[in-house]
């Protein structure tokens, strides 16, 4: 049985923790840039990971590394949007912001134990729904698999389709 630990980041993460996540999220940004065709230079996705890791607080947002036992497998970003926040918002709504688990680690439950843990804090903290957009190449059937559905809508943010998955009321506190 897999048993993945989630480690919760901000900017009072260890450097080595910090550094997990960088080389994580060059690894991601290299693979999604594949997949468009285009190529994002170092200092921008150095930038994007320190970002993530900075507008952490104490609610509402969830960025954590995933391990299995010392093995870094990936990382999960999500929040509740609210009024104030940019670009598209679906307030009340749990959005999946970002998502990776590494190549070798995929197809083998990790993802699965990663997103239900990532629903789970979501809920958790009130949401309504949840709702992301998807990578076509990788992250589109792995969240079909995970009951989301298309709103054949498009993020202004990103141009990539809308998925959103309805919450089990049971499961909603």
């Amino acid at each position: 049985m897999i048993k993945i630990k989630f480690l919760k980041l901000n900017s009072n993460s260890s450097e080595l923790h910090k550094q997990d996540f960088e080389r994580l999220v060059l690894l991601y940004g290299a693979e999604l840039d594949s997949h468009q065709n285009r190529n994002t230079p170092k200092e921008i996705l150095v930038k994007w990971a320190n970002s993530m890791i900075n507008i952490q607080g104490d609610i509402d947002r969830h960025l954590e590394l995933c391990y299995d036992d010392d093995s870094l497998i990936g990382f999960l970003y999500g929040k509740i949007d609210h009024p104030d926040h940019k670009g598209y918002i679906k307030v009340g709504y749990g959005y999946i912001m970002e998502f990776y688990v590494l190549p070798e680690f995929r197809r083998n439950g990790y993802g699965k134990q990663m997103y239900s843990h990532l629903e789970e804090l979501l809920i958790m903290d009130g949401a309504k729904g949840l709702y992301l957009t998807s990578d076509p190449v990788t992250g589109k059937p792995f969240w079909l698999a995970c009951g989301y559905i298309s709103t054949g809508e498009q993020s202004p943010e990103n141009n990539q389709e809308i998925y959103e998955k309805v919450l089990d009321n049971d499961l909603q506190t």
